[in-house]
């Protein structure tokens, strides 16, 4: 556990100069290559440069999809993703400093590019430094490889086709290798998927306990199956809406062609890091990677399912069975349980769990039925009136006959909560503990009347006569395995028109790990599955709820051309201040604080390069809308 915490510290909280792993009195680059103790340390430092996605502040995934949202009363500065869904980026203003660190206050800045710059040094050095073995010189180039293709890929994601750095430019380097123009999105794909070749090539299947965060042949392999697959998704594959996005040359950065091969490149991908995961190690007699269960076989499905997900994020310190790639910063980790529970004092907004981080209505109706089908699909739900309360309950239709994952992350009025070493039932009504303050002026309170379970451990407790809280300690997923099956599924059917058994086989170990039925089965009750485009339809939502509340939605969204009937209608809520059962069950719009989100296409699919960089680089056309 130890080895485990102090790599969590070195992986993540690290964010020293590359100066401070030379020694005293000597603080040259060259010192860094004189021993491999202090090669070592730079291999560690390389990793610095990895925004951190946890929690509301640092990256716009976790809450500027459609599924997590955060209070109305927090203004941007302190919730930087409401600058995405209100519209407020621009060229001159960003909140997130990726690009080139020049955020605006309140952002947070990564110097991306210049984390590849140190990774180009270590690999141009590596094999010079005395005494180290070539085992260990190949497993920190292969690490540096991966993190010049992960790199290059956050950037990719966020603003669309970049400058490719393929080697060390030096600080005093001509112009010419400097004030360099976008590389086509294609040549980008195509350069980063090498990157993760060559890592894969030099890398571990695997690590120890105490090598938990660093990259491995399977992070390099599955990453690679994420980019393959954004690249062929219609954002970016044959998108017309970029016709005349060129270079100043003329030189096109995005191909409007449509290519259905981009959609086998990624189906081939998947199949390899799938193929990887499913090995057995020779030390475990255990697959490589498999999905986490912690849940008694004997257990009812529907509890089996509960523990087996909820438990899959919040009962290992560290996921090492299905986790990927995860990272353990504490801060992110600790806000998302601190601002994510229900209030703990009647009347006190300082003291307690401060509730702002909350599901959307939006995600609560995205989860399936019991059945494992849609609510509006499933004979079972779709002729009731979901949002009215049947005779004799205290809560909605909508929360009853729902799946697993659904108990296991969704706090409802009159439900059950897991914190503070205890089951709470919720009360989310006007006036109540857990519910409306009927202040609008408040901060923390739900402005939808749900919570977020998914994040939080019973064990995390607040003690209110020392004001002090035990947070649950744990890693957040990067990348789970689940991904490369919707993935392979996803391009299985783009590429094929339709599902293959091996597909199926993929979605039913995620449904019989969170106790549904069978993909097939639960489609046979209504005549069948379905094919086309309803069958798409049922992908996306298939791999949006694994991943809700992950960061996922966000990038799903956009690279399915979804974003813009999605993220332009407006959330919706119970109605918060009322007291009663009947008032409180009436639909009523979020509140957002009086904002209206806007997502603006092609604009908002992409945040605008800098204008700083612009005026500094003639070479630089801006995205599309800025």
């Amino acid at each position: 556990m130890k080895k485990i915490i102090s790599a969590l510290s070195l992986l993540l909280l690290c964010s020293c100069s590359y100066l401070d792993v030379v020694p005293e009195g000597k603080a040259t680059e060259e010192d860094i290559w004189k021993t491999e103790e202090q090669a070592e340390n730079y291999r560690y430092y390389m990793q610095t440069y990895m925004p951190n996605l946890i929690g509301y502040d640092w990256s716009p995934d976790q809450f500027a999809g459609d599924d997590f949202i955060t209070g109305a009363r927090g203004t941007t500065y302190y919730f930087s993703s409401k600058s995405l869904l209100y519209g407020e980026e621009n060229a001159n203003l960003t909140y997130f400093g990726r690009w080139a660190p020049n955020c605006t206050s309140g952002g947070t800045n990564y110097d991306i590019y210049r984390g590849i710059r140190y990774c180009f040094y270590l690999l141009d050095n590596i094999y010079k430094v005395p005494a180290v073995s070539q085992e260990n010189a190949d497993r920190y180039a292969g690490e540096a490889w991966f993190l010049v293709g992960y790199y290059h890929q956050c950037l990719l994601e966020y603003y669309g086709p970049i400058v490719l750095v393929k080697k060390f430019i030096p600080i005093d380097a001509p112009e010419s290798e400097i004030l360099t123009p976008r590389t086509p999105y294609d040549e980008c794909v195509k350069y980063i998927a090498e990157c993760y070749d060559r890592a894969a090539g030099l890398l571990p299947d695997v690590v120890g306990e105490s090598e938990l965060g660093l990259p491995t042949k399977m992070a390099a392999l599955s990453y690679k199956a994420r980019l393959l697959l954004y690249a062929a998704s219609p954002l970016v594959n044959g998108n017309p809406d970029y016709i005349g996005f060129n270079n100043p040359d003329g030189t096109p950065l995005m191909s409007t062609t449509y290519d259905p091969e981009k959609w086998k490149r990624a189906l081939d991908a998947a199949a390899a890091a799938i193929a990887l995961a499913d090995e057995i190690n020779p030390d475990t007699k255990k697959p490589k990677y498999d999905l986490y269960t912690s849940a008694d076989s004997s257990l009812p499905d529907d509890e089996r399912g509960r523990k087996n997900y909820h438990d899959t994020f919040v009962e290992e310190s560290w996921n090492g069975t299905e986790f990927i790639l995860a990272k353990g910063a504490q801060s992110g980790i600790q806000a998302l349980q601190r601002y994510g529970g229900p209030r703990s004092i009647k009347g006190n907004m300082s003291k307690g769990w401060k509730t702002t981080l909350v599901p959307t209505m939006e995600a609560v109706e995205m989860y399936y039925t019991k059945n494992g089908l849609p609510l509006d699909v499933d004979p079972l739900t779709k002729d009731e009136d979901l949002y009215s309360v049947a005779p004799g309950d205290n809560t909605a239709r909508l929360h009853r006959n729902r799946e697993p994952r659904f108990y296991a992350s969704i706090g409802f009025d009159r439900g059950t909560f897991e914190i503070d070493d205890k089951i709470l039932t919720l009360q989310l009504r006007g006036g109540e503990l857990h519910g409306s303050t009927l202040k609008e002026t408040d901060e923390y309170q739900s402005c939808t009347g749900y919570l977020c379970q998914k994040w939080i451990h019973k064990s995390s407790t607040y003690n209110q006569s020392k004001n002090s809280y035990n947070y649950r300690k744990y890693a957040y997923p990067y990348l789970r395995l689940p991904e490369l099956f919707y993935n392979y599924a996803e391009a299985d059917f783009e590429y094929n028109g339709s599902l293959s058994p091996l597909s199926l086989e993929y979605l039913n170990r995620v449904r019989k790990r969170c106790g549904l039925p069978r993909f097939q089965d639960s489609w046979a009750l209504v005549g069948g599955i379905p094919s086309g485009s309803e069958l798409r339809k049922v992908l996306h939502q298939e791999r949006s709820i694994e991943f809700l509340f992950e960061g996922r939605r966000f990038h799903d969204l956009r690279r399915w051309k979804e974003a813009p009937e999605v993220m332009n209608k407006e959330p919706r809520s119970w109605n918060r201040d009322g007291k009663t059962q009947e008032d409180f069950y009436q639909v009523i719009p979020a509140n957002q604080g009086g904002r209206v989100r806007v997502f603006e296409s092609p604009k908002s699919y992409w945040l605008a390069i800098p204008m700083s960089q612009i005026n500094k680089n003639p070479n630089l056309v801006q995205n599309p809308g800025y």
